[in-house]
């Protein structure tokens, strides 16, 4: 029993990983697409319906049982709801902030998983959980702030980054809920990207945007998003939860901003500093010491 325990718990770890990998991939990614004349709201109708069609195509191909309650399926919705606010909100804000900053304001979503299953009961009071989150932040802040570049932050950027990590946070709750986590990880994402193509599909219609991509590299942006970012990143991260719990997941996803800033240099000419190098081994080691201690106490 214990070797299955710590083998969900490998699996987890990886799927975070994967996840942090993906979306830490999105902001430069969304923000060259930005550069191609694609909106928010066409950007983000291409990314999620293609999206899902990647995932009812998965569901459809491995024969997986789609059926649900009606009741759960209003679960679904509920969060569908939720992950539109945090879509909408962060891809608007990428459009006054650095990735790299709108990534680490989003790991305030962090605060709010741990806080809301704490208060809820479905998870315990963790002394080693605090300790490393609080070391998980000193390196964030190390990576993204760089002295010297001397931008200024837009405030419009940080409340449309803060209010997607809220809603992000409640998000991943909703995917924590026992009943949810019993389902296939393509099956509850599936459902939950449902509410957020209808509307960004009524915001495109009333903002009187296109629906389809203009042009050929509009295309591949939308199917870097979709792909990259919207099937592997939040299957992966639904399956990430399904194994070691949201608050565990949120943790481990504290790797997302460290891969946005580096994608950042990469693709956008950002700079490497001496406080992204010693930031990243600090949120590495944090997540490895945490996920080795939850092991040892299983």
């Amino acid at each position: 029993m214990k070797i299955d325990l710590a083998n969900d718990k490998v699996k987890g770890f990886i799927c975070v990983m994967i996840t942090c990998l993906a979306y830490g991939l999105m902001p430069a990614i969304t923000q060259l697409s930005y550069k191609e004349g694609l909106t928010v709201s066409t950007m983000l109708v291409g990314r999620l319906t293609l999206g899902a069609a990647m995932i009812w195509l998965i569901v459809i191909i491995k024969k997986l049982d789609f059926r649900v309650d009606k009741k759960h399926f209003g679960f679904f919705l509920l969060i569908g709801c939720a992950s539109v606010v945090q879509m909408v909100a962060m891809s608007e804000s990428y459009r006054f902030l650095p990735g790299a900053i709108v990534s680490l304001l989003m790991f305030l979503y962090v605060s709010v998983v741990v806080v809301i299953e704490i208060a809820i009961g479905r998870e315990k009071f963790n002394k080693v959980r605090v300790i490393c989150l609080m070391f998980s932040i000193v390196g964030l802040i190390l990576v993204i702030w760089t002295p010297g570049e001397g931008f200024k932050l837009s405030w419009i950027g940080i409340i449309l980054a803060i209010v997607a990590a809220f809603f992000y946070g409640l998000y991943a709750i909703g995917l924590g809920e026992k009943r949810t986590r019993a389902l296939d990880s393509e099956i509850v994402i599936g459902y939950a990207l449902i509410p957020p193509i209808i509307i960004n599909v009524c915001r495109c219609i009333a903002l009187r945007e296109p629906l389809l991509p203009q042009t050929g590299m509009q295309a591949l942006y939308i199917f870097l998003l979709a792909f990259i970012c919207m099937y592997v990143a939040a299957v992966f991260f639904a399956k990430g939860i399904k194994y070691i719990g949201a608050s565990n997941a949120a943790i481990f996803n504290t790797m997302e901003p460290v891969v946005a800033y580096f994608a950042g240099i990469l693709l956008m000419n950002d700079k490497i500093s001496a406080n992204a190098i010693l930031g990243g081994t600090l949120i590495l080691g944090a997540i490895i010491y945490l996920n080795l201690s939850s092991r040892q106490q299983e």
